[in-house]
């Protein structure tokens, strides 16, 4: 599938993109719209400089392309052949990291890539007016992404309590997120008065992409790139910080490296983006064009208790964690009619919650509300064959497996999920033995189910 990207104008597209779906991001009529340059604005920033606005643009469209073309439309019904041309302002310097951007997306999303970066004169983040509302990041020393869920919260007090000033970035996707979101940066700004911590918070969606065939109107769940496009936005705001400031994306290392649960599950939907490989192969492409910053995951290692328990003492934990939202599906009591006032909430059954679960028996006098509280084994029956206990028989299965198997096939595991060294393969080897045995500590909790599961 052919794919053409509009930045400011509406440039018809050409060569062998004529018939091409045609996506814009434009102030007004666009397809893709985003908050960010608002944010730019009130940074103080009424233009960024045009590698930053390059990386932000390329990020948006792999964005909204992953967001709307429909996998099913794919040979085997998940890989997507996707030739698209991007606008940018520095095309030679993209044009040589054109193969490394291809491979990198293959690992991201499971799709073949074939990117076209064509010269662009439009400056989209060109503003020609101040914001009479202001986003202070002056004394801010590191930008951390901050989605306002456990991980993310727990990586924030890790930098506060390192002596650190971050700068949050959040993806705005609906209101009440958003304030849990604030309410949560005014805890660590009340908790640690000497530094500084800034939230900012930014929009992004797609609608569907018109071409010679009509409207291409079926979307797509899975969105691997999305994470992508919050990497390039915190690059953006790094810029603005100052010249090489750091990115921080804190997630637990078992989530990152995303071992499928069962072989049914290879083709996860679930991100690459803390994945060794991935951010390796972002960070070169920063060097090749010389941007200056660099992104780390400092929890690479570890699994979600340990990263719990490193700050569990802090107040700050004891009065935020509950409030932090981990859930795959947290407007779900929203649609079952539970009320306005209980969502965003923890559902307590996906897999992120199973996790967060595990991760939190240490600590369960600070954890929050979840829609199912406890894990049973009359809950998981209650429910068998159905959407609501999927993701707990396959966390199960996971379990009885890795009871199962020996060492070798631990290894085989880890290599499989992307190129890793052997120091890395060793340590992600520990790092899986430990959160299922945290895993197997969460379902022994009820005995019928332990025993069901048949690793008693």
């Amino acid at each position: 599938m052919r794919l053409w990207i509009n930045k400011c104008s509406d440039d018809d597209p050409i060569g062998k993109f004529k018939n091409a779906y045609v996506f814009s991001v434009k102030r007004k009529g666009s397809t893709i719209y985003t908050g960010l340059n608002d944010v730019w604005l009130m940074m103080g920033k009424k233009e960024i400089p045009s590698l930053y606005e390059d990386l932000f643009i390329i990020g948006l469209s792999i964005f909204a392309i992953d967001k709307r073309v429909s996998r099913k439309n794919s040979f085997d019904n998940w890989t997507r052949k996707l030739e698209v041309s991007i606008p940018v302002l520095e095309k030679e310097k993209w044009d040589c990291v054109k193969e490394k951007w291809e491979n990198m997306l293959s690992f991201l999303t499971g799709d073949i890539w074939n990117i076209s970066f064509r010269k662009s004169y439009d400056i989209f983040s060109k503003r020609n007016r101040s914001s009479s509302k202001r986003i202070d990041i002056s004394g801010c020393t590191c930008v951390s992404l901050f989605s306002g869920g456990l991980d993310s919260f727990c990586g924030a007090i890790e930098l506060l309590s390192k002596g650190e000033s971050p700068c949050l970035i959040g993806h705005n996707e609906y209101p009440k997120l958003r304030k849990k979101q604030e309410n949560l940066c005014k805890m660590f700004c009340n908790k640690y008065p000497k530094q500084k911590t800034v939230f900012a918070s930014f929009t992004a969606n797609s609608r569907a992409p018109k071409g010679e065939d009509g409207v291409l109107d079926i979307p797509e769940n899975t969105s691997r790139g999305r994470s992508l496009l919050f990497l390039c936005a915190a690059v953006s705001i790094a810029g603005i910080i100052g010249d090489g400031t750091r990115i921080y994306v804190p997630e637990n290392g078992f989530i990152g490296l995303n071992i499928p649960l069962t072989n049914n599950r290879k083709g996860t939907c679930s991100t690459r983006t803390t994945h060794p490989y991935f951010i390796k192969a972002y960070n070169e492409i920063l060097d090749l064009v010389h941007i200056n910053h660099r992104v780390e995951n400092f929890f690479a290692f570890n699994s979600k208790r340990e990263i719990v328990n490193q700050v569990k003492n802090t107040e700050v934990f004891k009065q935020g964690a509950r409030l932090t939202i981990s859930c795959s599906h947290p407007c779900l009591p929203r649609y079952k009619k539970e009320g306005n006032k209980t969502y965003p909430k923890n559902c307590g059954y996906c897999y992120p919650c199973l996790i967060r679960k595990s991760s939190m028996l240490d600590v369960d006098a600070f954890d929050g509300p979840y829609s199912q509280k406890e894990l049973t084994y009359q809950f998981f029956s209650n429910h068998d064959n159905s959407d609501t206990t999927n993701d707990v028989a396959a966390l199960m299965s996971a379990l009885y497996r890795y009871e199962n198997m020996d060492e070798d096939e631990l290894i085989r595991l880890v290599k499989c999920t992307g190129y890793l060294s052997e120091d890395e393969i060793s340590k992600f080897a520990l790092l899986y033995k430990s959160t299922m045995c945290d895993v197997k500590e969460l379902f022994a909790k009820d005995q019928k189910l332990i025993r069901y599961i048949g690793v008693d």
